[in-house]
C-alpha cells in the first residue's frame, strides 16, 4: 500500500453540506481503501465540526455511528472537547481525543494527503 489520508473537517451545521460530504467521502474512501492501494484514512473534527456535537443531526449522527462500525479512526481536537464539555457524544461515538496541533503535525510527518471539508 502506499497511501494516506486525513479529512479534516472544520465546518459546522450552516455548511451542511461541507460536513455530510466529508463525511460520506471518508466513508467511500475508507471502504475502498484496499483497491486504491490506501494505508491509512482518518477524519478530524475541528472547530465547527465539534461544536456539531452539542447537538448532533440525524444525517451526522447516522454516519459517525457508521464510521465507528466499520473501524474508522475519528478524532476530534482534544481542547476545544475539553472547552465545550463534549465528552459525552464524543465517546459514544468513539472519538479519539488529540490536540489538533499533533494531528496535524502527524499528518506532515507520516505523509498524509489532508483533504479539508
Amino acid at each position: 500500500m502506499s497511501g494516506k489520508i486525513a479529512i479534516v473537517i472544520n465546518s459546522g451545521w450552516d455548511q451542511k453540506d461541507k460536513v455530510t460530504s466529508g463525511l460520506h467521502v471518508a466513508k467511500r474512501i475508507f471502504d475502498a481503501k484496499e483497491e486504491n492501494q490506501m494505508d491509512a484514512v482518518e477524519v478530524f473534527l475541528f472547530t465547527g465540526a465539534v461544536k456539531l456535537l452539542e447537538s448532533v443531526p440525524a444525517e451526522v449522527d447516522q454516519t459517525l455511528v457508521e464510521l465507528k462500525e466499520a473501524g474508522l479512526v475519528v478524532g476530534a481536537c482534544s481542547n476545544q472537547v475539553d472547552s465545550w464539555k463534549l465528552h459525552e457524544p464524543a465517546s459514544q461515538y468513539g472519538i479519539q481525543l488529540e490536540f489538533a496541533r499533533d494531528a496535524f503535525s502527524r499528518y506532515a510527518r507520516e505523509g498524509y494527503t489532508v483533504l479539508t471539508f
